[in-house]
């Protein structure tokens, strides 16, 4: 039954163009602070919550909250125990990554692929960088760990470049338009093997914590390249990582890394590209506004919301 009574919207992120959820329909009230103190106190009243950090305190004021939306896909960090166990649906951004995440991990696999990134080193050096005749990608096989929304465009593009596509996901099912051949978790040595480019498109859950460790890097050919599109630090065992690139157990690797310390290891490794989170873009935002004031209307009309998130998975 629609609700014509006024919705107390609480923001506490920081959100370009707030003035369009004001205006977007009649009967909405929306406060938007970053204050912790001002949060404690208008989450008592919100009906609705936009929020980029939720915990225990927050929740155990919400008399009237029937709704949370998460300003990033990833909601590791919102799913404490007393969350997870309510009625309280959690929506977030999940689909409105898949064309640039997709997209970076294709520009990845064409930078090292090209070797691109050794021209754009040795320029800053003014000298040629050392030539080696390229080989295509056509033919080569890409892994893909994780068949999510990222995961099935990132198929369907190396399709195009007639990539052969490995995938693995955690339920077998038909993706035979984009995917070669299907894997299950417990086959990840067989992709890791077998694949030129090993792309990491899993979100951070107790199944997923530490999946690439030092046996998982040796597993991989010499000349393959690990490319991460989770931007989870919990997913690497960096001393590792580390290893496996400075005694060229593996190729090289991308890593979106949320933050690295300044004396970090990583930043002297000539074989990794560091791109924190970029695997965005200007458009993306566009489109997570949108889907947030979409599921707006939609939770005023009683109709289901989109990107619902599976508190007891994780996702």
């Amino acid at each position: 039954m629609k609700d014509e009574s006024p919705v107390k919207v609480l923001i506490t992120c920081t959100t370009e163009n707030l003035d369009r959820i004001s205006t977007c329909m009649d009967g909405i009230e929306v406060f938007a602070t970053e204050d912790r103190d001002e949060m404690l106190t208008h989450i008592v009243d919100a009906e609705v919550a936009f929020v980029g950090y939720f915990d225990a305190e927050m929740l155990a004021k919400a008399n009237k909250l029937q709704w949370i939306h998460s300003d990033s896909a990833g909601v590791e960090g919102k799913l404490f125990p007393d969350f997870v166990e309510s009625n309280i649906p959690l929506t977030c951004t999940k689909g409105c990554f898949d064309n640039p995440g997709a997209e970076h991990a294709m520009a990845c696999i064409l930078i090292f692929n090209y070797r691109m990134d050794l021209c754009v080193r040795q320029q800053s050096q003014r000298r040629y960088p050392e030539w080696v005749l390229p080989t295509e990608l056509r033919g080569k096989t890409i892994g893909i760990i994780g068949l999510g929304g990222i995961g099935r465009e990132l198929a369907r593009k190396a399709r195009c470049l007639e990539m052969r596509v490995i995938g693995m996901t955690r339920q077998a099912y038909d993706l035979s338009d984009y995917v070669d051949e299907l894997l299950l978790p417990d086959q990840l040595p067989q992709l890791l093997s077998e694949s030129d480019f090993v792309v990491v498109c899993v979100p951070i859950t107790p199944e997923t914590e530490g999946l690439i460790g030092e046996t998982e890097l040796r597993q991989m050919k010499e000349t393959a390249y690990l490319i991460d599109i989770s931007g989870r630090d919990r997913l690497y065992d960096y001393q590792a990582l580390v290893r496996a690139l400075r005694e060229d157990w593996i190729a090289g690797a991308d890593l979106q890394s949320p933050e690295l310390a300044p004396d970090s290891p990583l930043w002297d490794l000539d074989n990794l590209i560091i791109s924190r989170f970029s695997a965005n873009s200007v458009e993306n935002h566009i489109l997570c506004m949108d889907r947030f004031i979409e599921n707006l209307r939609r939770y005023r009309q009683g109709e289901p919301l989109l990107g619902l998130v599976d508190k007891s998975a994780g996702y």
